[in-house]
């Protein structure tokens, strides 16, 4: 277990020795009963495999980015199909992008705190990622004095994750526009990471970058992982957009590098438009469903001190600070939590918080789970 945190090897000396766990560590939904209806894959896959063709083209197969467009066009955002490349899920996406912005010891700014993937993406384009703060007195929006500065003659972009993994924040559209005012005055491409979009907690429509300002270059990303429970198919997009010269060179270089490894899956661009038509009765009983898993959280923790958080407004997770009397790090925090009561929670440094003890756990977790893991983490606190 050489290199394992203390946290994972507590998990997994507990699995070994047959001990329960009741955990609220994951965000992969299909561990946690959100499964798209295979009946819509099977029919599709096999149109595939009954007439097998293999003419790939580098930024995906026209239907697919067709069906790519229409889902936007429902939410006010246009784009063209021309302007929409495929990739094997978000993480090849910043992969590709990080790449393209810039050249070796450039950097990009992304917020503080979040998932720790994306140092290593850094780490793999041979660029410094470096970190602007969310304030979390101000339920965690961009402080954008500190984002600021942090621009130097070698930045080349901001990266905006709304909503955010893992405080649940969803930027505004004012704080969209000043992010926008940044990137003009520094002439910086912004990366919109919004794989949680489709889990919104308000009536309002959803402030997506590419609707509420205008930008000197934006790449808005998304895919199947989140927004259908399609881990497993590695689908994810690129959508890009602003000043048109720069448009075209991005999709240029970015056309390219998708060229050279064709990584996306036929068959699952073939169903595109079969998952996003009919699989819309799915996907609002999901959204439903996780809405009232979060709801269900945040009724077990209302007003339970010494236990604080901003009630997320989007994606899967929940971020929350605990005031303990006693003196003890989150690492020993959150291993006492698991031995004491069999409750997994994820310590914040795992995503870089800086001040006091923090958690972040998941309200995906089955209704069952959440109605016995949380009185139990509040009664541990107190």
């Amino acid at each position: 277990m050489t290199g394992l945190n203390k946290l994972t090897q507590a998990y997994r000396n507990r699995i070994r020795e047959g001990k329960p766990v009741l955990s609220l560590v994951s965000g992969n939904p299909n561990d946690n009963g959100f499964v798209f209806p295979a009946e819509i894959l099977q029919k599709e896959y096999a149109c595939y495999f009954n007439k097998q063709d293999y003419h790939p083209d580098p930024k995906g197969l026209l239907e697919a980015r067709e069906a790519v467009c229409h889902y936007y066009s429902g939410q006010g955002a246009l784009f063209q199909p021309e302007e929409i490349l495929f990739t094997a899920g978000t993480s090849e996406s910043f992969f590709y992008l990080f790449s393209y912005l810039c050249e070796a010891g450039d950097n990009i700014l992304a917020p503080n705190p979040a998932y720790p993937l994306f140092d290593d993406i850094a780490h793999l384009a041979k660029i410094e990622l470096r970190h602007y703060p969310l304030d979390e007195k101000n339920r965690w929006e961009i402080d954008f004095d500190a984002l600021e500065q942090h621009i130097d003659s070698k930045t080349k972009a901001i990266v905006l994750i709304s909503p955010n993994n893992p405080t649940g924040a969803v930027a505004s559209a004012k704080a969209i526009q000043n992010l926008a005012r940044i990137a003009h005055h520094y002439n910086l491409a912004v990366i919109s990471d919004e794989v949680f979009s489709e889990f919104y907690f308000s009536k309002e429509i959803f402030p997506r970058a590419q609707t509420v300002a205008d930008f000197p270059l934006l790449f808005t990303l998304n895919g199947l992982s989140k927004m259908f429970a399609l881990p497993a198919l590695k689908l994810g997009w690129i959508a890009v957009s602003g000043a048109k010269k720069r448009v075209e060179q991005a999709l240029d270089a970015l056309e390219t590098m998708a060229d050279t490894f064709l990584s996306v899956h036929t068959p699952i661009q073939k169903a595109l438009p079969s998952i996003f038509e009919q699989g819309k009765d799915f996907k609002a009983r999901y959204v439903q469903e996780v809405t009232s898993r979060r709801n269900l959280c945040l009724s077990f923790l209302k007003d339970a001190n010494p236990i604080h958080f901003h009630p997320p407004q989007g994606g899967f997770y929940l971020t929350a600070k605990i005031e303990l009397r006693e003196n003890m790090d989150e690492e020993d925090f959150v291993i006492r939590l698991l031995e004491e009561t069999e409750v997994l929670v994820h310590p914040g440094y795992f995503y870089d918080y800086e001040e006091g003890i923090h958690i972040v756990f998941s309200y995906l977790a089955e209704p069952e789970i959440l109605s016995k893991a949380l009185p139990l983490l509040v009664q541990f606190c107190r």
